[in-house]
């Protein structure tokens, strides 16, 4: 097995050669195009995400400070769903199946899980003790367990139904997650705490008034007052993302748009389709995927859009591919380092450094 390397991107075009830029991307046969300046991707911090753009999906990490985009892993499995520990250090991490860390420094990596069926959707809770992920086979149970980061101590924190992803709260005391199938129990979003107990549905009145359907996954803002989630809302024939206060008060539809007059795609889904919300350190913006084509997701972006519902949200990485599962470095984190192995990359009408 080839295991995870380093790569970076930096941006080597100047201004006045913007004319070369197409034979640059035809040589290396791939890019990545992104569609904001510099200076408003700078105050979204760093971004660690997916993106299938080389080939491989492999993780890649957005650096503000050193404007060079940082290709993570590299191996012919599919490495997603990328987790930071509190200190940013490492990242958890999904690799065929299973649960890996690695050290964004020293490439080092550990396996974290070894189990029969999938495992996925990694989160380190903020005391970083723990990591919570889903275990499980798709179309069947799919269940929330716990370990310590060694990959010691596994615990079950769920024991029916078809659950999403967990995100912990600030203090690591909870656990949310989204429910797509609990018995006779409603779908929607619940919270236990950090040892799968007090379960509890959180009180959705308005999105009930709504008749709407949640999809997708839940974030928990670094806050500790909002949960963000996708939501399909059938009058209107299309999902959006929508934050709801802890309590159940202050539903927020934050995303806008007109009904899709294309049929619902299988499986459910409407186009378009909303994911993997993930909330920045200062809970001011929230990331997350867009996608125009939700089954089998043939393409999907990531954007930014202001936690209070201003604006229509900002496409911070947006190009022909696949792009998931964003998730932002916590505060105080240290920039990589910029390897030795250096390739040209295109960045649209991203800022163009200049020498």
């Amino acid at each position: 097995m080839k295991f995870p390397t380093i790569d970076t991107f930096p941006v080597l075009i100047k201004r006045n050669l913007a004319c070369t830029m197409l034979g640059i991307v035809l040589m290396f046969g791939y890019s990545l195009f992104f569609i904001n300046t510099w200076t408003q991707a700078a105050e979204f911090g760093t971004l660690a995400f997916a993106s299938n753009q080389m080939g491989n999906t492999d993780i890649y990490i957005l650096n503000k400070d050193d404007e060079n985009l940082h290709r993570l892993t590299n191996d012919p499995a599919r490495e997603s769903e990328p987790a930071w520990s509190p200190d940013g250090r490492f990242l958890a991490y999904t690799y065929n199946s299973d649960i890996y860390v690695i050290n964004t420094r020293t490439k080092e990596h550990r396996q974290l899980t070894h189990n029969l069926v999938d495992d996925y959707f990694p989160a380190w809770s903020p005391n970083g003790k723990w990591i919570a992920f889903v275990s499980g086979s798709h179309g069947q149970n799919m269940d929330i367990y716990r370990m310590d980061i060694d990959g010691t101590n596994l615990r079950r924190l769920t024991d029916r139904g078809k659950n999403g992803r967990p995100t912990w709260s600030p203090d690591s005391q909870w656990i949310a997650f989204t429910s797509y199938q609990r018995g006779a129990d409603r779908k929607g979003i619940y919270v236990m705490d950090a040892d799968g107990r007090r379960l509890r549905r959180i009180n959705d009145k308005e999105v009930q008034a709504l008749k709407g359907i949640f999809q997708g996954e839940c974030a928990w803002s670094p806050d500790g007052k909002q949960i963000a989630f996708g939501l399909h809302i059938p009058d209107q024939k299309r999902m959006h993302l929508c934050t709801i206060d802890v309590d159940g008060k202050n539903f927020r539809q934050l995303t806008q748009g007109g009904p899709i007059v294309r049929p619902m795609k299988v499986l459910g889904f409407p186009n378009p389709a909303i994911y993997y919300p993930a909330w920045s350190p200062d809970s001011k913006w929230i990331a997350y995927v867009f996608s125009d084509d939700p089954s089998p997701l043939q393409s999907a972006d990531i954007y930014v859009i202001d936690a209070k519902g201003n604006g229509r949200g900002t496409p911070l990485v947006k190009e022909a591919g696949q792009d998931l599962s964003p998730a932002w470095a916590p505060e105080g984190f240290l920039s990589i380092s910029p390897s030795a192995e250096k390739q040209t990359t295109l960045w649209g009408r991203l800022k163009q450094k200049v020498d």
